[in-house]
């Protein structure tokens, strides 16, 4: 026991007593300083920089991860063809054995053309490709069956056929007109070759329908005649007057004379 108390007990002396709660002292937040506004301008350039480097940077590296996928594949789909393709068999083509015939054939040609110049397929050959000479008409007169030159009744004196219809002039056969003048009077006469051996003029034609060197036709007018006389002559083997027919008005055509 305190001697202090039992001291005061005895004396009565009043003893005040009291009770102290103790708190310890809290500690002040200290308020962080607010950074520079330059410092503030700086930090969120760079954190923008940072998230639009690392945006930019992603859609590049996920297409060329794609590319690689794309590219992986499609060499692993070519591999898998190459394997799953069947390896092609040397065939003999038909065309091409029929070119090289051909061919050998034309070599042939050439040197049989080159040194041998009598054997059988160049004289084959020649007789195929050598220009063809112009085959000749040597028809006679009496070869024809010449029509009469027009509609209308005709007459024969002397070799010489006349008529005077108002109308169509034809030729008496098909030919080629080989001379074509004109008269002061106006009229046209026409020389119609039909062979080396038969010829027809006709004079006194007042409108000419074809030109020289036309090819005319029986049942082609090559004139018209206003209804003035005109004449027709025949002619044969070297430009000789031909007198030896006649005329049949109900045929409309020539009967030669044997």
């Amino acid at each position: 026991m305190n001697e202090e108390n039992i001291y005061s007990e005895m004396l009565e002396i009043p003893v005040n007593t009291c009770n102290i709660t103790y708190t310890p002292p809290t500690k002040r937040k200290r308020k962080k300083k607010d950074a520079p506004k330059e410092n503030v301008k700086e930090l969120a350039i760079e954190k923008a920089n940072r998230e639009f480097e690392e945006q930019a940077a992603t859609p590049a590296e996920e297409s060329v991860a794609a590319e690689e996928v794309v590219r992986a594949e499609s060499e692993q789909a070519e591999e898998t063809d190459l394997q799953s393709k069947p390896k092609r068999k040397f065939k003999v083509s038909v065309i091409g054995v029929q070119l090289a015939v051909v061919v050998l054939l034309l070599g042939v040609i050439v040197f049989s053309n080159l040194f041998m110049e009598q054997s059988g397929i160049a004289v084959f050959f020649n007789s195929i490709f050598a220009p063809q000479a112009e085959q000749t008409d040597d028809r006679a007169y009496n070869s024809f069956t010449p029509a009469l030159p027009t509609d209308g009744d005709v007459t024969v004196a002397d070799g010489v056929m006349s008529f005077a219809v108002k109308g169509s002039v034809y030729s008496p056969c098909d030919g080629t007109i080989t001379a074509l003048t004109q008269g002061e009077d106006g009229k046209y006469v026409f020389e119609i070759t039909h062979s080396e051996k038969f010829k027809t003029v006709i004079k006194g034609v007042d409108y000419a329908y074809q030109e020289l060197g036309s090819t005319v036709y029986g049942n082609i007018p090559l004139g018209y005649s206003l209804g003035e006389n005109v004449e027709l002559c025949f002619y044969g083997e070297d430009g000789q007057l031909i007198t030896s027919y006649t005329v049949d008005n109900e045929t409309d055509t020539v009967v030669w004379e044997v």
